[in-house]
């Protein structure tokens, strides 16, 4: 039987929810650190009297209020202090500019943050940005105002930090939590991370999921993961590499591998696919041609089967989430390629132990205060970040997949033999 880097089908530990924010509140949290809705309606932020347009993100509440909303002086200018019950004293109270106004209701915020306008209708300070967004968002906003500054983010405390790790219940998941437990142990024994311990977490959610194989139900988990802002290592991904804040992705996924497979072939091919890779079939749409014998196979191991019992192919690419054992004797006249990411890695503990250690850098670069938010900016950063026996990880804004790197192997009747 052939070793695949697939991962079969698990039931995945059940990820408790924080009962502290609730949905809205999560994603008015999430626009007011970073600017960005949960949506993807892009957010304006106008700013002076001439109304210049910038991008939300340059300039979120969080830059000028601070995360607990209180803000600080900071060139001559003092912003307001946004915590709920300073906003809503039932008495008029001057504010740093000496402006007196009424008591905020969750209505005129929205009008403060929209238009720029105070409870006695008077123009805000003009270095105060207005926000051109959706109702949606602003209703977000301000549900998440009205929470601010007792939102500690679950997981973290004085002295811990919990940390999840998402593995099958099989014999390779038991040793994957055992390596990172093993390396958490380490860490604490030199002090630990600020003073603070790591903690594995099995009954809690976690402040970040360290190590999480994402196979079975991807996108529900993936979707759980980013309402609640947790930021996340996987792997490698199955489906397409849509845009997910908290997702950061190790190894090159089924999309990179497709195209290292499309490379290594130098043809057009019919794509083979299912529900979970549709969206990677549609961008693949330009190398596509329905009548080449050149199939790229993006489907289940009945499919497979099928495929190879039919004799409709030449040459069958594979990227290895979707090898099966049906390929251990192929006919004859067919050329069977397969992508892997990072051949250096022979083991899914060892792609754990260097997540552990990634995600570790990252909490120590990050300081006393990190939060999610600050961990997720941070990891952001890395360029060329050695992990040990992967290649060097490169993760941005707009990139989370750390190495695009594979192997191409050609299937034999002996094993496989690596071609490029």
């Amino acid at each position: 039987m052939m070793r695949r880097f697939a991962i079969p089908v698990f039931l995945f530990a059940v990820l408790p929810l924080h009962a502290g924010l609730t949905p809205q509140e999560l994603r008015g949290r999430l626009i007011y650190r970073t600017g960005t809705s949960p949506s993807g309606t892009p957010i304006a932020a106008l700013v002076g009297a001439e109304d210049l347009e910038l991008p939300a993100t340059s300039l979120p509440c969080m830059s000028c209020h601070g995360r607990d909303g209180r803000g600080k002086q900071e060139g001559g200018v003092s912003p307001s202090n946004l915590q709920w019950a300073s906003l809503t004293r039932p008495y008029p109270v001057p504010t740093a500019s000496g402006r007196v106004h009424p008591p905020y209701t969750p209505a005129l915020v929205k009008r403060a943050i929209t238009m720029g306008i105070d409870p006695a209708k008077q123009r805000l300070q003009v270095v105060m940005p207005r926000y051109r967004m959706s109702m949606q968002d602003a209703d977000d906003l301000v549900a998440y105002l009205a929470r601010i500054g007792s939102d500690p983010d679950p997981g973290l405390s004085d002295d811990e930090i919990a940390l999840g790790v998402l593995v099958p219940r099989t014999a390779e998941g038991k040793a994957i939590r055992e390596t990172v437990a093993e390396w958490f142990d380490q860490v604490n024994a030199r002090g630990g991370i600020f003073g603070r311990r790591l903690r594995l977490s099995d009954d809690r959610e976690p402040f970040a999921v360290v190590f999480a194989q994402l196979t079975a139900d991807e996108k529900g988990v993936e979707t759980t993961l980013a309402e609640k802002g947790i930021p996340t290592v996987v792997p490698f991904r199955i489906g397409a590499a849509d845009t997910n804040r908290y997702l950061f992705a190790l190894l090159a996924g089924v999309e990179e591998q497709s195209r290292a497979l499309i490379d290594a072939a130098a043809a057009k091919v019919r794509i083979i696919s299912d529900d979970r890779t549709a969206a990677i079939a549609a961008r693949l749409a330009a190398e596509s041609d329905p009548a080449s014998r050149t199939v790229l196979f993006l489907s289940s191991p009945e499919a497979l089967a099928a495929l190879l019992r039919s004799g409709a192919a030449d040459t069958i690419l594979i990227p290895a989430a979707f090898t099966s054992d049906a390929i251990a004797s192929p006919p004859p006249a067919t050329r069977i390629l397969v992508a892997m990411p990072a051949a250096e890695v022979t083991s899914l503990r060892a792609t754990a132990l260097a997540s552990a250690q990634l995600l570790t850098r990252a909490l120590e670069r990050a300081g006393r205060e990190v939060d999610r938010e600050s961990l997720v900016d941070l990891l952001d950063t890395f360029r060329r970040e050695p992990a040990g026996v992967m290649p060097p990880i490169t993760w941005t804004s707009t990139r989370r997949v750390g190495s695009t790197e594979c192997s191409i192997l050609r299937v034999t009747t002996n094993g496989m033999t690596k071609i490029r």
